[in-house]
């Protein structure tokens, strides 16, 4: 049985507050990386996952993403705010590897 996914997500300067459902939350992020690349042409990058929500549903599912595209700007920060306080990026995505040598100095 699949479980479905709504969640918020935003840029670095929280400038955007997107909301959407999935059933993968990391190929979904994915897509939105490659796709916030694409249109919105290097101004915002929407990468940081700042909420979620768990269904077992898509009905459920759909009828939250509704309730939170209803939501104000300030709903939305408040509901961010009441589960992630500092608005920690809640995807598991490793870091991305940087072609930079490491030094070690002894």
């Amino acid at each position: 049985m699949e479980k479905y996914t709504v969640y918020i997500v935003t840029d670095s300067n929280r400038t955007y507050l997107e909301t959407g459902i999935c059933t993968d939350i990391n190929m979904r992020l994915a897509e939105i990386k490659d796709a916030s690349s694409i249109l919105f042409a290097g101004t915002a990058r929407l990468n940081n996952m700042v909420y979620t929500e768990i269904f077992d549903n898509k009905e459920q599912a759909e009828t939250r993403q509704q309730q939170l595209k209803h939501f104000t700007r300030m709903q939305r920060e408040r509901l961010v705010r009441s589960k992630n306080p500092n608005w920690l990026n809640l995807t598991m995505a490793p870091a991305p590897m940087s072609n930079k040598k490491v030094v070690v100095y002894a």
